[in-house]
């Protein structure tokens, strides 16, 4: 027959098992709140490192862009233009605030003053005509009311001084005391680099060597795009000459040779691809300065035809930039 266990030993026997189990469980609430603080603190660490992250982003991107509207010519301490100089600039350019003023702005040459005159649908005989050619440039504001259109016109000197900024030209031909901007254009938006000889003496022989630097211009179609929707100015892009863009094609040396569809389509591609190189360039840059805009492709002869209500094939672009010029913001 077994021999009794004291009842005192099971007594401790039970104590210690229950102790070690209380033991236990305290154990693994300790585990649990140790873990709960590591959590938190790498929780605390994440939250502030991603707060260092987007502090250090907004930084950048504030440099980004204050370094681009220096470069547009914009101060960035001084960046808005005060009512006082709106209403003083539409006192200068005689503002009717009965209609929409309209200024045509582009560089020198890109036909600025021949689409005013097809819109318009004038004959060189006319008073009203604008002076156009090689020869004939705009060296001063000329306005043009068009009932027709609802509008009054104002034709302004041609940009492309590579001393004055595009902020420069933008205040200076008061383009921010209209209602909208036409940018007219022949070329390409995107901005290509200028190469730039410098002579420059060498400082160990004394001779002089020419190096050769990439400069931007300091004006270009873009950036004056840019400044326009900076200022929150509504302005349609307008790529013009297409019928002799179009020609031009034809005329390539290449096997085989395009058909006038043909030409249309490959000059047209281009024209999507520019817009669209514009736009990755825009957006790959910390500033993602981005103008939301379409590059409508026109010519003379086709808003010519436009306006007098017939058929063309230099059409392209025509109806929907008159949809646009009518369109109501």
């Amino acid at each position: 027959m077994a021999a009794a266990i004291p009842v005192g030993l099971v007594v401790a026997g039970v104590v210690g098992f229950v102790k070690s189990l209380l033991d236990s469980e305290e154990l693994g609430r300790e585990r649990e709140r140790r873990w709960e603080a590591e959590r938190r603190a790498e929780e605390e660490r994440r939250r502030a490192d991603q707060e260092r992250r987007r502090a250090e982003q907004e930084r950048e991107y504030r440099e980004a862009l204050e370094q681009h509207m220096r470069d547009l010519g914009i101060d960035p301490a001084d960046p808005d233009i005060s009512p006082e100089d709106i209403e003083e600039a539409r006192r200068d350019i005689n503002y009717d605030p009965d209609t929409v003023n309209i200024a045509v702005a582009g560089n020198v040459n890109a036909g600025k003053s021949s689409l005013l005159n097809a819109i318009r649908n004038l004959s060189n005989d006319s008073p009203e005509w604008a002076p156009t050619g090689g020869s004939e440039v705009t060296r001063q504001q000329h306005r043009y009311p068009d009932p027709a259109h609802k509008c009054v016109w104002y034709d302004t000197p041609g940009a492309g001084t590579q001393s004055v900024t595009a902020f420069g030209y933008y205040y200076s031909q008061k383009l921010f005391a209209y209602d909208k901007v036409v940018l007219v254009h022949e070329t390409t938006l995107t901005e290509v680099s200028l190469t730039v000889p410098m002579l420059v003496s060498d400082e160990d022989d004394g001779q002089k060597r020419v190096f050769v630097i990439n400069v931007l211009p300091a004006q270009s179609d873009i950036r004056l795009l840019q400044v326009c929707k900076h200022f929150e100015q509504p302005c349609i892009v307008v790529r013009t000459k297409s019928d002799m863009h179009i020609y031009n094609y034809i005329q390539e040396r290449r096997t085989p040779r395009r058909t006038p569809w043909q030409a249309r389509e490959d000059f047209l591609s281009d024209v999507r691809q520019d817009v669209a190189r514009f736009r990755e360039q825009a957006e790959a840059s910390q500033a993602r300065f981005v103008p939301d805009f379409d590059d409508f492709v026109v010519s003379t002869a086709g808003v010519e035809a436009f306006v007098q209500g017939e058929s063309s094939s230099d059409m392209v672009d025509e109806a929907r930039f008159f949809e646009e010029l009518e369109r109501q913001d």
